[in-house]
């Protein structure tokens, strides 16, 4: 059973408060394709009256975790998800409310799947597109995360 938009955003603005602070709007949880919003506000916002370049990164990195919930769900009582690294380029400002996108296929979410059924770790990349309410490319990224099956201490 798929998992909604809305399940997902909850579960990241309860599991991370800084995406409630800062307005995290899941707008894409299917069909590979994972996306989501922040808004330029007083909270998001700096001193050029831009998307600060934190909140950039922070919606290019929660893609890893949108998709990791749509793919995986909210239970994480066997595995934990992380990121490994993200790198952003910051190709202009961000002077609107930000749209960060990834794809992540069928074929990714199956073979994670399987990893971490037969008990073994799963490693993925994502790369990103950040724009502006125009459509217009703001920032790119590439990302790296994992999943490990919890193990007894």
């Amino acid at each position: 059973m798929a998992i909604g938009k809305q399940v997902i955003q909850e579960f990241w603005r309860r599991s991370a408060p800084l995406y409630e602070y800062a307005g995290l709007i899941v707008e894409s949880a299917e069909n590979g394709v994972y996306r989501c919003r922040m808004p330029l506000n007083e909270r998001t916002g700096n001193h050029m009256n831009t998307v600060h370049a934190a909140v950039q990164w922070a919606a290019a990195e929660v893609l890893g975790g949108i998709a990791g919930v749509a793919v995986l769900g909210t239970d994480l009582e066997n595995f934990y998800g992380a990121v490994r690294s993200v790198s952003i380029e910051f190709l202009k400002p961000a002077r609107t409310a930000i749209i960060a996108e990834t794809l992540f296929g069928e074929r990714e979410a199956i073979r994670l799947k399987r990893l971490l059924s037969d008990g073994a770790e799963a490693t993925w990349r994502l790369s990103a597109e950040i724009r502006d309410e125009s459509g217009d490319i703001v920032a790119t990224s590439e990302a790296e995360y994992i999943i490990r099956p919890w193990r007894a201490a």
